[in-house]
């Protein structure tokens, strides 16, 4: 409670205080798309500076796809609206544009984390950076939930490589397990995460 106190007391201790004169305009918020790069930026500024060692950023399905210039009859068509494409050709040809774009920025994203220079160590941000990338839905269309589309990036696993977990649809691994070997690699104890059955074989460090 004393801890709630003092942070009412420090906020208002600010607002009391004038605001300095600037020339730059206050920044509104232009959606999702335009803001993307500036949110990457910021996040991975976050990083560099170890303001913080954990970051989530969810793209939701509200995305608009005019706001990336898709329009041809189409204008304020989400993604979401999108990934229900009832094998709709061009409706898939919208949706691979928007997704396009979207990955573009996630790789932007990475090879900015791979420019920076960690002090004191021969490797670099994205070294040391456990980058994941992935959707809740193996086929938006149908709602499926499984061979779901992961990326993972950095932090120190040896990396491309394309794998499937299993190959054999019958034996299905929870992605559970791939959190396990995150954790693991974090520097937490644990053999297990939630529905998992233990840590994704084959995921090696380099």
């Amino acid at each position: 409670m004393r801890a709630v106190e003092l942070k009412l007391d420090l906020d208002r201790h600010w607002q009391k205080i004038a605001k300095p004169k600037t020339e730059m305009f206050e920044p509104e918020n232009q959606g999702l798309a335009p803001d993307l790069p500036a949110i990457y930026d910021l996040v991975a500024l976050a990083l560099q500076t170890d303001s913080t060692r954990v970051a989530t950023l969810e793209i939701g399905g509200s995305f608009a796809a005019s706001d990336i210039g898709i329009r041809k009859g189409y204008h304020g068509l989400s993604h979401h609206g999108l990934s229900h494409h009832g094998k709709d050709q061009d409706n898939i040809k919208l949706l691979v544009q928007i997704e396009l774009y979207q990955m573009e920025q996630f790789s932007r994203f990475l090879e900015k984390l791979k420019s920076v220079q960690e002090p004191e160590s021969d490797g670099t941000l994205l070294d040391s950076t456990m980058v994941l990338l992935g959707s809740g839905m193996g086929n938006a269309n149908s709602h499926t939930n499984n061979d779901l589309p992961i990326i993972l990036a950095g932090g120190g696993f040896r990396h491309g490589e394309y794998k499937q977990h299993p190959k054999e649809s019958s034996k299905r691994i929870p992605l559970c397990n791939l959190y396990a070997s995150m954790l693991q690699r974090f520097g937490v104890e644990t053999d297990r995460f939630s529905a998992g059955t233990g840590t994704l074989t084959g995921l090696e460090w380099a």
